[in-house]
């Protein structure tokens, strides 16, 4: 038998284990079948990447999967200085930026964390490649966020930055569950509002 959305956002997990409450509430979503379908958590696909909210009140705990292209442009390690530099911004800014917020921008970060994995792989699956053994990276970042919002009432529009931040990122599956039900959005880098009812 499913748990009640409601039994588990009123029973959340313990700061000492911030990410916990997301991850049941997004395990418990009825979401159709066919979202997860068009948007495999499992396909590594450039231009697309995965938002996942879980609201309660004035409280968003969050989770965001992305291919490491997306952001940084490249999946290999990096090499050089310039490529050090451009892994370490990325991560400083996942770390300070709410990846949605409100349009007063009230939003604020209680807890964050940012994890670049992945690894080296043998091409040998059909590539166009010059070398048949060459290796290929296959990065991804996942990025949870808590975050604190002022204000939040039914029906409110959240925006989120990533598509402006980075170029490489030309579709964003953003599902949420609420107190009042889930739902999902596509955003685009021409529309990057969706709207929660709360």
């Amino acid at each position: 038998m499913p748990i009640q959305t409601s039994t588990v956002l009123t029973s959340r997990a313990s700061r000492t284990q911030p990410f916990l409450a997301l991850g049941y509430l997004l395990a418990t979503c009825t979401l159709p079948a066919v979202t997860f379908a068009a948007d495999n958590p499992g396909a590594h696909e450039h231009g697309h990447a995965r938002l996942q909210l879980a609201i309660e009140k004035n409280s968003i705990d969050l989770m965001f999967t992305s291919p490491a292209y997306n952001l940084a442009g490249f999946e290999h390690e990096a090499r050089t200085d310039e490529e050090r530099n451009r892994l370490a911004e990325i991560k400083q800014w996942l770390n300070t930026t709410p990846l949605v917020n409100v349009d007063d921008a009230s939003c604020r970060i209680t807890a964050a964390a940012v994890e670049l994995g992945g690894e080296d792989t043998d091409d040998t699956h059909g590539h166009d490649h010059h070398d048949d053994d060459e290796k290929t990276s296959h990065r991804e970042y996942d990025v949870s966020q808590q975050l604190q919002c002022q204000g939040m009432g039914a029906n409110r529009e959240f925006t989120s930055a990533l598509m402006e931040k980075f170029e490489n990122l030309e579709e964003l599956t953003v599902e949420w569950v609420s107190q009042s039900g889930q739902g999902s959005a596509r955003l685009t880098p021409s529309n990057r509002a969706f709207t929660v009812s709360h």
